[in-house]
């Protein structure tokens, strides 16, 4: 499987992100655990979706691990340096209440189309 780099987006399905990165959905939901950084947003019926930052996250987990051949506790390390500042009008922050709601938003045009 070949690695693509990410399309711009505003939120990618896991679907995507497993073409992305080239690694199955089991492992990037294994990271959710394992790296608290790593959250998903996750709609209605529980489907994830992620944000560019988290994206970018897992394609850093992904190449501290493969790559430099770090061990999980050495990657956690390494990623209390990756976060953005946690202040509320931070732009990830916004970006991905952006995000919510426009998922929010699709589900309930769903749900008026049916």
């Amino acid at each position: 499987m070949r690695i693509q780099p990410p399309k711009q987006k505003l939120v990618y399905p896991l679907r995507e992100v497993c073409q992305m990165t080239g690694l199955s959905d089991r492992t990037i939901k294994r990271w959710e655990k394992v790296f608290p950084e790593l959250k998903p947003i996750r709609n209605r019926a529980a489907n994830r979706h992620y944000l560019e930052r988290d994206v970018e996250l897992i394609f850093y987990i992904r190449y501290l691990i493969y790559e430099e051949k770090l061990t999980e506790d050495e990657v956690k390390e390494r990623l209390k340096h990756f976060h953005p500042a946690r202040q509320h009008d931070h732009p990830a922050h916004l970006k991905r209440l952006l995000a919510e709601v426009k998922m929010e938003i699709q589900e309930i045009q769903r749900l008026l189309e049916s």
